[in-house]
């Protein structure tokens, strides 16, 4: 179930790891939409892991 707890660890996780994560596919130092696409791709997987770990369960 998505609290409001883990809906604000998701936002924050995704606002910092979707830049470094496009950063980290980028195509010979150029940002194109597959880098993108990629960074957004692996940024929600790790900001869903992070809410799950550490977002407080409904009681």
């Amino acid at each position: 179930m998505m609290t409001t707890s883990r809906a604000v660890w998701f936002a924050v996780t995704f606002a910092f790891a979707a830049p470094g994560m496009s950063a980290v596919f980028r195509e010979n130092g150029r940002l194109t939409r597959r880098a993108m696409a990629l960074g957004i791709v692996f940024a929600t997987s790790i900001a869903v892991i992070m809410a799950i770990s550490f977002g407080q369960d409904a009681s």
